[in-house]
């Protein structure tokens, strides 16, 4: 964890912030909330010690030491376009 990547706000950021928009959209709650809930889910994937999850967390490119929601939405979109589903 902790692979940098580019800092600015990027076309495919926004995508993954609009993502996170209209789940909160669907389900009537907010975008804090739905962050909130992804992050409480991604912890538990991060703690688990199975080493396929870790090497699963460990390939998720992130600014910080844990990922964003939305670095996750992006990773995992791009696992999907290149047809290499997770």
């Amino acid at each position: 964890m902790g692979k940098k990547k580019s800092g600015s706000k990027t076309a495919k950021r926004i995508v993954a912030e609009n993502t996170i928009r209209k789940i909160a959209e669907r389900d009537g709650v907010s975008t804090e909330y739905v962050r909130k809930q992804m992050q409480i889910a991604m912890l538990n994937g991060l703690c688990s010690t199975d080493p396929k999850v870790k090497a699963f967390w460990d390939a998720v490119p992130c600014e910080k030491d844990i990922p964003t929601p939305e670095e996750l939405i992006l990773y995992i979109s791009e696992m999907v376009r290149r047809k290499k589903i997770i």
